[in-house]
C-alpha cells in the first residue's frame, strides 16, 4: 500500500443514520458504540441511528458521537485491512479522534474529555454570544482582511478554520459576525451559519483555557503511536506538546489547508477519511487533483478501497 494519511472530520459531520450499515455489519463497531455509551452515559447507537436533528446540534452530544464514529471506523479498517497510517490528522474536534486512534487517549478517556470541552464551550457561547459561519467563494486573504478591518473598529471576529483556498470559517460575537456576513455577501461570497456551534478556534475561548488545561493535566496522556499533525502548528505532535497543542487549538485557527500541504510534502498523496460523511474528502478534492481519496462509511466506499488494495497487491506480487 502507498503511504497513506488517515483523516478525521469534526463538527458538522454528524447526521441521523450515520454508520448505520457498518454498525449492523460489524460486531467490532457495535462493541465500540457500547464502550462509548458506557463512557459518557449516552446511548450512542440510538443517537446515531435513530436520533433527531435537535440532539445532534447539541455539541455536548454530537462531540462524543463524532469521535466514536471515527474510532469505530478506524478499528474496523485495522481489523479488515491492517493498514498502518504514515500520518494522521483531524479537523478541529477530529484531532481528538486522531489522537485517540494514535493511542494518546483511550476511548474511555477521550469521550469524557470532549464532552467536558463542549460544555465549557457552550458556556463561552452563551456568555460571549459566540457563533460560527462558513464562508465560500472568497479566498483566505480576503476573509482575513475583513476580520482585521472589523477588529480595528472594535469588532470581535476571527478566521477560525482555514479549510481551503476558497472556504473559511469565521467565529466571533454574533452581532459583529452579522455585519461581516453582510460584507461577505456584497463581495460575492456565500455563507452558511453553523447552528449551535461555539466560536471555537478564536480568542473568545480563552476564558476556558485554565479549566480545560487542568482537566487535560489529570488525564494519562501517552506518546502517539503514529504521527498526528497538529491543527495549529501543522507539525506532528510529540509526547511533550499534547496539552499545549490542544489548548492552542481552542484559541487559534485550524490550519487545515496548510496541514494537507504539509502531508503532501511528506510524499503522501493517498488519504482515507474515517468517521461519517465526506466533508474532508470534498476539501481534499478542492485542494489538489493529484490526491487519491477513499471513504469508509458505506459498503460501496469500502469495496472501492478493497479493490484498490487488491490491485496494488497484484502489482507487487
Amino acid at each position: 500500500m502507498k503511504k497513506t494519511a488517515f483523516v478525521f472530520p469534526g463538527q458538522s459531520s454528524q447526521r441521523i443514520g450515520m454508520l448505520t450499515d457498518l454498525y449492523r455489519e460489524s460486531e467490532r463497531v457495535r462493541h465500540t458504540f457500547e464502550e462509548a455509551s458506557d463512557a459518557v452515559g449516552l446511548d450512542i447507537a440510538r443517537i446515531c441511528l435513530e436520533g433527531h436533528h435537535g440532539s445532534l446540534q447539541d455539541i455536548s452530544i454530537s462531540a462524543p458521537v463524532i469521535v466514536t464514529a471515527g474510532i469505530a471506523t478506524f478499528r474496523h479498517l485495522q481489523s479488515q485491512f491492517g493498514i498502518t497510517p504514515a500520518v494522521m490528522a483531524g479537523h478541529s474536534l477530529g484531532e481528538y479522534t486522531a489522537l485517540a486512534c494514535a493511542g494518546v487517549f483511550t476511548l474511555e478517556e477521550v469521550l469524557p474529555a470532549v464532552v467536558f470541552r463542549s460544555r465549557l464551550a457552550q458556556r463561552v457561547m452563551e456568555e460571549e454570544q459566540g457563533v460560527m459561519t462558513v464562508i465560500t467563494k472568497l479566498n483566505i486573504s480576503e476573509v482575513e482582511e475583513l476580520c482585521r478591518h472589523m477588529r480595528r473598529r472594535g469588532g470581535k471576529v476571527w478566521t477560525s478554520c482555514l479549510n481551503a483556498e476558497s472556504q473559511v470559517c469565521v467565529g466571533g460575537r454574533e452581532a459583529d459576525l452579522e455585519i461581516l456576513e453582510q460584507k461577505v455577501l456584497k463581495m460575492g461570497g456565500s455563507l452558511r451559519r453553523l447552528i449551535g456551534n461555539a466560536p471555537y478556534h478564536t480568542p473568545l475561548m480563552s476564558t476556558m483555557i485554565e479549566e480545560f488545561g487542568n482537566y487535560l493535566q489529570s488525564c494519562q496522556l501517552r506518546t502517539p503511536q503514529f504521527p498526528v499533525v497538529a491543527n495549529v502548528s501543522t507539525r506532528p505532535y510529540t509526547a511533550f506538546s499534547i496539552i499545549d497543542n490542544l489548548l492552542l487549538q481552542l484559541q487559534h485557527s485550524v490550519k487545515w489547508h496548510h496541514t494537507i500541504d504539509y502531508i503532501q510534502r511528506q510524499h503522501i498523496h493517498t488519504f482515507i477519511e474515517l468517521g461519517s460523511g465526506q466533508i474532508l474528502s470534498r476539501l481534499l478534492r478542492q485542494h489538489s487533483k493529484t490526491i487519491e481519496i477513499y471513504n469508509y462509511e458505506t459498503a460501496a466506499d469500502r469495496n472501492r478501497l478493497a479493490s484498490s488494495l487488491s490491485q496494488l497487491a497484484e502489482v507487487s506480487a
